[in-house]
């Protein structure tokens, strides 16, 4: 939804949670959402980091729609981690380096 507005395009995936059930097809959408937000910082150049775009039926730069939503991924990382120490798990970011 965050990347879409940046790109111009709709939402590729809406309603993704209800039709993708097993690990496979979940592992395979995560991959192909970051493909879809790669293509979105990738091409970034200067001049289109500063172009408008509608967000919730504002007026952003694409610049600052991209900083949300690095933001918002890293709120679910660390629901994410939470979620891991709860279980016993340490989260790979936070194993001791070798």
């Amino acid at each position: 939804m965050i990347v879409s507005a940046v790109l111009g395009e709709k939402n590729p995936e809406l309603g993704i949670e209800k039709n993708k059930t097993t690990k496979a097809e979940l592992v395979q959408a995560l991959k192909d959402a970051f493909a879809y937000s790669d293509k979105a910082y990738d091409t970034m150049t200067d001049a289109q980091a500063a172009q408008m775009a509608s967000f919730f039926g504002r007026q952003q730069t694409k610049l600052f729609i991209l900083s949300l939503n690095t933001g918002h991924d890293n709120e679910h990382y660390g629901n994410m981690v939470t979620y891991l120490r709860m279980k016993g798990i340490v989260p790979p970011s936070s194993e001791p380096r070798k």
